[in-house]
């Protein structure tokens, strides 16, 4: 995220608002924010109270923060923030990755792969974002006016296939390139497209947990781990990447003030 703050600091000016994939009864605090109306804990008070998100927010808060904290000091006169996704998709899919954690310590602590229950929770998974996507697109396309930023994660070829669809001109642009998959988004990816076979499914799982066990309970923060798991794992991307990067990477999340 600290990337996109970075992007959107150069860009902003250009475009009439910035479409958020947060729950739409979010979206007041988030402009009171922008304004300056509000100060960071001032808004996370607001959206508890609210019960908007579930708690613990710690995830949620990992993402979101650094752009969050960004937006009084980017966004140009008469910017408008708009949510486009839901307080109920959000809950879901929280509930789901919940489910995978603990398939996940399961599989580390026992080292065996439940292939049954890791299918049915993947494909619930994976249902839950062809939701919200289908859902965040007719959202966007009731609430976007003029050229608009739309952040989406993952999403944004799912989005730009709905929106061009109901003849939005949509552009995507990856903030991180290259990009390499972990197993698990691998696995999802494939069984999105048809049916996976149990000793697939396994491999990628156990792939899941070594890099759950080996990279994300290791360093301090996810982007690190992420880093870590791509310098060590995937030679091609080995030589796009520097040590010392990461190690200013790690410096800047932890520090980010």
């Amino acid at each position: 995220m600290l990337r996109v703050v970075n992007l959107l600091r150069g860009a902003i000016r250009g475009y009439r608002g910035l479409l958020l994939d947060l729950p739409s009864e979010m979206e007041d605090a988030v402009n009171g924010l922008a304004r300056g109306e509000t100060s960071y804990d001032e808004f996370l008070e607001e959206v508890q109270r609210g019960g908007h998100l579930p708690e613990p927010m710690g995830a949620w808060e990992y993402t979101f923060r650094p752009l969050l904290e960004a937006l009084p000091r980017i966004s140009p006169p008469g910017f408008m923030v708009r949510c486009y996704g839901s307080r109920e998709r959000e809950f879901a899919r929280v509930e789901a990755a919940v489910r995978i954690a603990q398939l996940t310590l399961r599989a580390a602590l026992r080292g065996r792969v439940e292939v049954d229950e890791w299918r049915g929770i993947l494909n619930r998974s994976i249902g839950l974002e062809e939701e919200a996507i289908s859902e965040g697109a007719k959202t966007i396309g009731e609430i976007a006016r003029g050229d608009s930023i739309c952040l989406a994660e993952m999403g944004g070829i799912g989005l730009r296939k709905h929106l061009s669809r109901s003849g939005f001109d949509v552009e995507v642009f990856y903030v991180e390139r290259p990009y390499h998959f972990t197993p698990l988004a691998i696995l999802k990816r494939r069984m999105g497209l048809g049916p996976v076979e149990d000793g697939e499914i396994e491999r990628l799982v156990r792939c899941h947990v070594e890099y759950i066990r080996n990279y994300i309970y290791r360093f301090e923060n996810r982007d690190r781990a992420y880093y870590e798991w791509i310098y060590d794992k995937i030679p091609w991307l080995r030589g796009r990447m520097k040590r010392e990067e990461i190690d200013i990477l790690s410096r800047i999340l932890e520090h980010p003030s």
